[in-house]
């Protein structure tokens, strides 16, 4: 009622004296009836306020000990400063300060009864019953949770697939694998814990809510409310799982190590303190807010919206379309459930999808962008105070600061692109496994088939497709630049192998002696003769056999300890050897090869593929790619090689190049009577009206069809797959870069955006180019102060930054090659086209994306010389400036920085540049690499070939 000024002491003070004078007339609260006209009259010409209202109901007297009381308190409270008055008939104590007379307390009489109820017993009674509530709520949620999971994930399932399944119809370009993403995360370890979380979280919620929030009007609202919650436990838990120190940090209480391979993913030293840095005090929950915001705002208005439909919509379809349509109480529930809790996580769902993006882009331009000023202030600070210390002093806190900035800069541009972000990957995800299996097909297909030409064609030729390879796994001893002879050059592994085999065969004589057979009994004695014999002879069909027994006994002797001397003698030449596998399969080695050798096996990383084909299993992609060859679409029929399907990624399917007029019922899974393992793809019995086979390597040596193979004078696969295969990627391309594009066309205009946007609370642009140049800025000016140190205190200036070129040389030649990459970009534009009497906007760019490459190598030597000239270069000159430890920490990461910044860059121009097919492949750069390798190889294999190659057999 009124803002008295007290001081600290007098606050004090008075409340001791008030609890004394409270103990006094509390027994007598209820002695008088109030009066509330004379007090409210009383306030109203005093102070012209409102007076407080009171409700006491029974009267009472004061006793002569209570009036005793009261007016030793009245005097002691006098002595303290205050006056006091005490109104027996309103029953009311008021005090005074002496000095202004100005009131600045008042309590009323309180009645005993009431009191009682607040005492310490009585309201540890009220909590312990209230945290029973509490408890009987978690108990019901955490079992109903349980109980439910299946019922509801379902439920939950189906409502988020009806959203994506909107989304997709309703805006495909910006994610056109939402549904794949959603079966993926709705059936993986992760997004099933999540779900539960989802659960028993919103539970809980719901049921305390229901305990508490009285009021039938807001009952619509507890649902979501709970959602809300339940969503923010999934999300929070997800990130601590999926955070590699949490794992590691697990991983160590229970007695394990932190590994070189784990520090490689990301894994620290201190995987306990790192992950408490990260999630608890680097802000986390905080980067959480505008999702909890966005949750928040959506309860509200799902639940308002759930307000005015309940008493039709939801009543009628919950309840009458169930009966008609599913009579029977089972079905009834389920589907009241559906479409009740259905809707309302739908609806919730997609009003937070809607909402999500712009609270989050509001909250991060309130927030971040005033956390860059006051970084970009500290940054000045630092800098001047090294200044003022001659750079001797020390410099953790600038070096902190710099990689705050770094980071943050990084996620703005990000957050102020997100939609773009999102939509560009979720497009990599779509068209990566398109154009990953295209790019693996094209490479593999053209090496069989120059193969099947070499067998074909050139007389005396190895036919490695044709021949078994009992020497696999047998060290060769090859050069590292050796290699890829693995599958060009197997006649000279073979002899590297022999040399293996001859040397492991006299060291092995050893292991004859009689002191070491002694623990060997009769059989293993003679099982060991025969395989340290077979390696000996010159007879391939013998050293065959003594391989196979070795692997034979090998496993055995394993699997009985009783075994352990003989295990010991096998394991010693099966290592001395290498590790040898026969492969006696006819072509099998060379496509195994093929996965192994180092070019190659690059072409085939990180390719997803079937693992089934027809009848035969196809573990490694080799094995997938042979099979498709033989059942594959056949495209010189019109077959097409690119499946696609609305929400899920593009396939290409490798295309069938048997011969034309050869089918085989392998190809279909169905085929009754057979179960064939991986090895009888190279070892089936292929019969044909143009011979007998053993296996479809073997088959496809003499049988894949000239118009794939050529003849003797030309290639053909080339013209082949460029008219059959290519262009129906091409025309793939097409279709998908209208929706493409339009995503595309956003990230330009986010690009050049220009000017700050109103929920911008710093002085960072929005545009992307112009916050990209204002952080090129800040790092040059840390460079000039090195190079040309300012006499008075550095000023960065973070807000006027853009209008400060470098004018030092060596940074102004850096600034030069970053304007030249944004010229680049600018190169690409948004037209409008006119196609079927339709305006619409489409990209048009003159470049080739291995150009932005180039200019980002030309940024790169520019900061070379920066770096040579501050002396923390590799190659530094004798005139090199003279640079403190702190300026140069300070250099280093400025010129990093400018490294990182210049790379990002050229994403965005790579991005906005790849629209097509051609350009997306990198066309030019490909052949070009390719062609350079292809001579390297050339060079290399004729002078193997030049050599002299005498047989060791």
């Amino acid at each position: 009622m009124f803002k008295p000024s007290l001081t600290f002491k007098s606050v004090i003070s008075l409340s001791t004296a008030a609890v004394f004078l409270f103990s006094s007339i509390a027994p007598a609260a209820g002695a008088y009836q109030q009066k509330a006209d004379s007090k409210k009259d009383y306030w109203k010409s005093q102070y012209d306020v409102k007076a407080p209202t009171y409700n006491v109901s029974k009267p009472a007297t004061m006793t002569e000990t209570e009036k005793s009381r009261l007016i030793k308190d009245k005097a002691m409270m006098e002595k303290m400063g205050y006056d006091v008055k005490v109104d027996t008939t309103s029953r009311m104590v008021t005090v005074f300060d002496k000095g202004s007379s100005k009131p600045v307390m008042e309590f009323p009489f309180s009645d005993p009864d009431r009191l009682r109820k607040y005492s310490p017993k009585s309201v540890n009674q009220m909590l312990m019953a209230e945290m029973k509530k509490v408890s009987s709520a978690n108990k019901a949620a955490f079992s109903h949770s349980l109980k439910n999971l299946p019922t509801e994930s379902a439920v939950f399932f189906m409502a988020m697939g009806a959203v994506v399944a909107t989304q997709l119809v309703s805006n495909y370009s910006q994610n056109p694998v939402a549904m794949k993403q959603h079966i993926d995360h709705s059936l993986s370890p992760m997004g099933i814990f999540g779900f539960y979380a989802f659960m028993y979280s919103q539970g809980v919620t719901s049921n305390v809510l229901g305990m508490y929030l009285k009021n039938p009007k807001f009952h619509h609202m507890i649902p979501y409310l709970g959602m809300s919650v339940g969503m923010f436990a999934q999300t929070y838990l997800s990130q601590i799982m999926m955070n590699p120190n949490v794992n590691a940090c697990a991983k160590t209480m229970m007695g394990g190590k932190v590994t070189e391979a784990d520090q490689q993913h990301g894994v620290d030293k201190d995987p306990c303190s790192a992950a408490y840095e990260q999630l608890a005090l680097k802000k986390v929950l905080w980067e959480s807010a505008p999702m909890l915001v966005s949750m928040l705002a959506s309860s509200a208005l799902a639940g308002a919206a759930q307000a005015v439909v309940t008493s039709t919509v939801l009543r009628v379809t919950g309840v009458d379309i169930a009966a008609y349509l599913m009579p029977g109480a089972m079905q009834l529930k389920g589907i009241r459930l559906l479409l009740v809790k259905g809707l309302q996580i739908g609806a919730f769902v997609q009003i937070d999808q809607w909402l999500n993006r712009s609270v989050t882009y509001a909250w991060k331009n309130i927030f971040d962008g005033d956390e860059l000023d006051n970084i970009s202030e500290d940054l000045e600070e630092n800098v001047n105070v090294l200044k003022k210390n001659k750079w001797a002093s020390d410099d953790k806190e600038l070096q902190a600061n710099m990689k705050l900035f770094k980071e943050k800069m990084s996620a703005w541009r990000m957050t102020n692109m997100t939609e773009v972000y999102e939509a560009y990957q979720n497009w990599q995800d779509s068209l990566v496994q398109l154009t990953g299996m295209y790019n693996t097909s094209y490479s593999f297909y053209g090496d069989f088939v120059a193969q099947v030409r070499a067998e074909r064609f050139e007389d005396g030729y190895v036919k490695p497709l044709e021949r078994k390879t009992p020497l696999y796994g047998i060290k060769a001893n090859l050069e590292k630049d050796q290699m890829d002879f693995l599958l060009n050059e197997p006649a000279f592994i073979e002899r590297q192998q022999y040399q293996t085999v001859v040397d492991v065969a006299q060291k092995s004589q050893e292991l004859l002696k009689e002191e070491n057979l002694k623990l060997l009994n009769a059989t293993q004695k003679s099982n060991l003769k025969k395989i340290i014999a077979g390696l000996q002879v010159e007879d391939d069909d013998k050293l065959i056999k003594a391989l196979v027994l070795l692997n034979s006994e090998i496993r055995s002797a394993a699997q009985n300890y009783s075994m352990h001397a003989y295990y010991k003698a096998l394991w010693t030449v099966y290592t001395d050897l290498g590790a040898p596998r026969p492969i006696l399969e006819k072509g099998r080695g060379w496509v195994t090869y093929y996965g192994e050798a180092p070019t190659s096996a690059e072409t085939l990383k990180g390719t997803s593929f079937y693992r089934k084909v027809g009848i035969f299993p196809t573990p490694k992609i080799t094995d997938f790619l042979v099979m498709q060859m033989i059942c594959g679409p056949d495209v010189e029929r019109g077959e097409t090689a690119i499946k696609t399907s609305l929400g899920y990624p593009s396939v290409f399917m490798p295309p069938t190049i048997r011969g034309d007029k050869d089918q085989f019922d392998v190809c279909t899974s169905y085929k009754l009577g057979i179960n064939e393992g991986v090895a009888g793809i190279y070892n089936y019995p292929v019969k044909t009206a143009a011979g007998q086979y053993e296996g479809f390597v073997s088959y496809l040596a003499n049988q894949t069809r000239a118009s794939v193979v050529g003849d003797q004078s030309k290639a053909a696969f080339d013209d082949w797959w460029k008219k059959n295969t290519e262009t129906q990627m091409q025309t793939a391309f097409a279709q998908y870069s209208r929706s493409y594009e339009a995503v595309i066309i956003k990230m330009i205009r986010a690009i050049y955006r220009q000017g700050i946007s109103a929920w911008n609370n710093g002085s960072v642009y929005n545009g992307t180019m112009n916050a990209s140049f204002q952080e090129e800025r800040v790092y040059l000016s840390l460079l000039n102060e090195i190079l040309a140190p300012s006499q008075d205190a550095y000023a960065m200036n973070l807000k006027g930054i853009m209008g400060k070129a470098p004018t030092q040389p060596l940074l102004a030649e850096v600034e030069s090659q970053f304007a030249i990459l944004n010229g680049m970009i600018k190169k690409i534009k948004i037209v409008k086209v006119t196609e079927n009497n339709v305006e619409i906007e489409r990209i048009e760019s003159p470049l080739e994306n291995y150009q932005f490459e180039e200019q980002v190598k030309n940024i790169q030597a520019a900061l070379g010389k920066v770096s040579a000239a501050l002396g923390v270069g590799e190659e530094a000159p004798a005139t090199q400036l003279k640079v403190t430890d702190a300026q140069r920490n300070m250099a280093v990461q400025a010129l990093e920085s400018l490294q990182a910044l210049s790379t990002e860059m050229m994403m965005y121009g790579v991005m906005a540049n790849a629209v097509s097919w051609d350009k997306m492949r990198n066309v030019k750069q490909m052949n070009a690499e390719a062609q350079q390798f292809q001579n390297e190889m050339q060079e290399k294999m004729a002078k193997i070939r030049s050599m002299s190659m005498p047989g060791v057999r």
